[in-house]
């Protein structure tokens, strides 16, 4: 995920450090059930969960631990709050959106989990664009916005909706294409030989992997764009009956709104439970963390209302199918995006 920022020798000690260990902690104390809490043990706060997964952070939050198992964004989520922490003092927020600079104009995409940043770019890409990110990226209130380039996680839905987007051939695209097919020459009600195949096909096949991708590898003409000056923000929503792409514009105060929320269920929600767990069992400290976790999302919340005042802000509902390629819904967005204006100043208010 970070390997573009990946470094041989670095030029000075880390700020943070993150690494992987086999030894189980042992709590004094915890909050919650056995085999998933949060916990006290010295000077080490604890969060486990899934039973044998957890990982373990300093008082300082300045050194990470986690066991091999642990589900790594629960851990990303608290690396990346220190990089916003810093940045928030310089008028920086994270935002959860892909973003692209296409035809000289630069459209972030703030989304919902599954409601189709990556094709959404991907389709861009294709039809001639740059990248500034296709997961989050960071965004000023004068309008700027600084482009992230974490690799790109690509889903089965994306494997199959881009087959020409890349010529890697990996494990999880010959799983993919491989659970495909069980799926559709398999019943569980048949034969013993068909209930063996749904097993292996649910239990196995379609619980998959992450498939990480540089950009650059998914299409190799596209350009990293380091910094750009934002013109529209489209809010992404899933729209499972839709069988085409329809967009419309709304007003500034419903895609800060929006934003925020989509910000509290991707990350917010669970790095507050973890510092006001902190701050339960850590009492020394003086509630801390929690203090500083608000002045964050007070100021982010202010970048972004004060960003999508001035400029162009729109609502996108995409359909929930496979093979954009095959359906024509990478066109359909390419157009769609293409006809997006940057609104006169009067329909930017509420």
């Amino acid at each position: 995920m970070y390997s573009h920022f990946a470094v041989s020798e670095p030029d000075r000690e880390p700020d943070l450090v993150y690494e992987i260990t086999t030894q189980q902690p042992d709590p004094d104390s915890v909050l919650g059930k056995p085999n998933e809490h949060y916990g006290r043990d010295g000077d080490r706060f604890i969060v486990r969960n899934s039973g044998s997964n957890f990982f373990t952070v300093n008082e300082d939050w300045n050194h990470i631990t986690a066991s091999p198992g642990q589900e790594p964004f629960y851990v990303v989520y608290l690396i990346e709050f220190e990089a916003r922490r810093q940045l928030a003092k310089e008028g920086y927020a994270l935002i959860h959106a892909s973003g692209v600079q296409i035809d000289g104009r630069t459209h972030l995409f703030p989304a919902w989990r599954s409601a189709g940043k990556t094709n959404t770019l991907l389709s861009l890409l294709q039809a001639g664009g740059n990248y500034l990110s296709d997961d989050r990226l960071w965004v000023n209130a004068d309008g700027s916005a600084l482009g992230y380039p974490l690799s790109v996680n690509m889903q089965p839905h994306n494997l199959e909706s881009f087959p020409g987007a890349s010529d890697i051939e990996t494990e999880e695209t010959m799983r993919t294409r491989v659970s495909g097919l069980l799926d559709e020459n398999v019943e569980k009600s048949r034969s013993i030989v068909d209930k063996g195949l749904y097993f292996l096909n649910k239990e196995f096949l379609k619980q998959g992997g992450r498939e990480f991708f540089s950009v650059d590898e998914l299409i190799p003409q596209s350009e990293f764009v380091e910094e750009a000056e934002i013109d529209t923000a489209v809010v992404l929503r899933a729209a499972p009956k839709a069988s085409r792409i329809s967009c419309e514009e709304i007003a500034s105060d419903d895609a800060s709104i929006e934003t925020t929320t989509i910000s509290h269920y991707e990350w917010n929600g669970r790095i507050e439970e973890y510092f006001r767990a902190f701050d339960a069992l850590f009492p020394e400290h003086g509630g801390k963390k929690v203090e500083q976790f608000e002045q964050v999302i007070d100021e982010e919340e202010r970048i972004f209302a004060e960003l999508f005042d001035d400029i162009g802000t729109y609502r996108a509902f995409i359909p929930r199918q496979r093979n954009w390629s095959e359906t024509g819904l990478d066109r359909d967005l390419v157009e769609t995006v293409s006809g997006l204006e940057e609104p006169p100043e009067a329909s930017q208010s509420s």
